[in-house]
Formats: C-alpha cells, structure tokens, sequence
C-alpha cells in the first residue's frame, strides 16, 4: 500500500510520544471493534480491519516509520469516527513526517549524538552547563501537524454519543449492541456479527442455530428497496 493509498490521518506530538489518528468510520461498534487487530513493530502499523456493511475487510500498513518506537508502552484504541494509537519514541527526538523514505537510510541508524559546549543561563542561577545537539533538539517546541477542527467535531459526537444512547444513529445502534453483546455467550455473539454483516445491518439476529444454516439476506426498510451493485 502506498502512502497516497492510506486512509485520511495526521498526528501531533512531543518529545516522547506521538498521538496518530486514522479516520476511519464504522468499526467502534463494541461487536466489531473487537475483531479490529492493530499490531505494532518497531518501524511498522498493521492494521487489520473486519468486514463491515459499508466496507470490505482490507489490511491497512504504514511503514516505515519515521524512527524507532517502544511496542511495548504504545497503545491504540477504536473509537466511533477513528482509530487513535499512541506511540512511545524511542529517541526523543521530532517526527518532521510520519514515514520514512523507504529509499533512504533508516533515521535512528543516522542520528547524531556529538557532543558540544553551549552556554546556557538559568535564569534563577549564573550555572552554565554542556548539552548534547539531540537535548536541545528534544526540548524545542514541536509543531503540531493535528487537525484540531476535526479533533472538537470527534470530541463532541463522542460526548453526544455518552450522553443521550436513544438520540438515534450509531448511538443508539452501539448502546443497542452493546447491552446485548456484553453479556452473550459465544454462539449468540457469532449470530451477531454474521446475521448483521451479511444483511447489511438491516437484520440482528440472536440464533446461532438459524442463521449459521445460510446467507441472511438484507432486509430493507418498509418502502426500501435493495440496491443492486
């Protein structure tokens, strides 16, 4: 997958840890989230998505990464509107992008760790002290490449969301999903993933014994009609 192939995102940081947010809709739903795999490498994001009513299942990979990060402290979760993963830096250093050229030479392989003499005042003291270039570096302001207009738009559907589970919507559908599915055994979980998968979310059904016989058909709406692809 190319860059220009990979879904709509950006990321803000500092100097130890990255905040990404891919945007990508319709897999915050508590039976499909689960079944969303992030896996995180040293210099590599897979993500492996499910299939979904709007969507085929398809692996998104975003390689290599601009350094090195720590898999072990970097965590991700799947929200309504994105997937957000925080990554701990291995060198506390700027991310200029996100990726690296595959072309060129690794960046962690590259940095320069030279020492020299900098004066610095601290302004309680006349201490004066040597720095490393990477410290400075460290401790400059980093520009933030967040989209923040998009960020408050998240924020409040997610409050809405919190707030009122039957004002309609993915709302309603996830607070519905999630009332029932929390508490389901294993076969009545498998139902509802497939019965609403394979109908397009028109049907939910709850019978393993029923709906693993055949293909639950879509079932529109009273005065729907299915549109043929």
């Amino acid at each position: 997958m190319s860059n220009k192939d990979l879904p709509s995102h950006d990321f803000y940081q500092n100097s130890n840890q990255l905040t990404l947010s891919i945007y990508i809709k319709g897999y915050g739903i508590e039976c499909i989230k689960e079944n969303v795999k992030v896996e995180l490498e040293k210099r590599k994001i897979i993500i492996d998505l499910p299939q979904i009513p709007s969507a085929e299942a398809r692996k998104i990979v975003f390689e290599p990464l601009f350094d090195d990060i720590v898999v072990e402290s970097s965590t991700s979760r799947i929200l309504n509107t994105k997937i957000e993963i925080k990554l701990t830096k291995s060198n506390p250093i700027n991310w200029s992008t996100l990726l690296s050229d595959p072309n060129k030479p690794l960046t962690s392989s590259s940095h320069s760790h030279t020492q020299s003499t900098v004066s610095v005042q601290s302004p309680n003291t006349n201490i004066k002290g040597e720095y490393s270039n990477e410290s400075l570096k460290a401790n400059q302001p980093i520009k933030s490449k967040k989209n923040w207009d998009k960020l408050l738009e998240d924020e409040l559907e997610e409050k809405e969301d919190n707030k009122d589970p039957n004002s309609g919507g993915d709302a309603a559908l996830q607070k519905f999903f999630s009332q029932i599915y929390g508490n389901a055994d294993d076969d009545t979980k498998r139902a509802m993933i497939k019965s609403f998968t394979e109908s397009g979310g028109t049907t939910l059904s709850t019978d393993w014994n029923n709906i693993s016989k055949e293909r639950t058909p879509i079932k529109p709406p009273d005065g729907m009609e299915e549109k043929k692809m």
